[in-house]
């Protein structure tokens, strides 16, 4: 063996040594995923609107209710306006299947913006105080 077969033979015993197989990747984000078991599930609650317009609205309201709290969220062209009530300081996450997109203070009076605007199935994740809040699953 010459110099260059060996540098060739440790490389790829190098990669094959650092290389995680795809099943192990898919048991840690599922292990990662069990972090927020104790979080409270915040519900989308029904839209009294819908039905009762003949075009459709410029902007949607949604609204996702919790014991304590409720986060109520416009959705525009490109971003998601909201309001945590009772009004209280916290971070909220964006959060898609591949995990945190965006990442947005909540002020005093419990406003914040999230953007840009998701593509396919999300849900926010809201730390404030004590409270920490996961809402459902949601495609818009």
């Amino acid at each position: 063996m010459n110099d260059d077969e060996i540098l060739a033979a440790l490389a790829a015993a190098r990669r094959s040594a650092t290389s995680v197989p795809e099943r192990i990747r898919e048991i840690g984000r599922s292990a990662f995923a069990w972090r927020t078991v104790d979080a409270e599930l915040a519900a989308l609650t029904p839209d009294p609107a819908v039905g009762a317009r003949a075009e459709p609205a410029a902007v949607r309201a949604l609204t996702f209710a919790a014991r304590d709290l409720t986060i109520e969220v416009e959705v525009t062209d490109d971003a998601l306006h909201g309001q945590v009530v009772p009004p209280q300081r916290g971070e909220i996450e964006l959060r898609d299947r591949s995990g945190v997109v965006a990442v947005a203070q909540v002020d005093d009076v419990g406003w914040f913006v999230l953007g840009p605007l998701p593509r396919g199935m999300f849900r926010l994740h809201l730390r404030a105080g004590d409270a920490v809040v996961v809402t459902e699953w949601i495609t818009i």
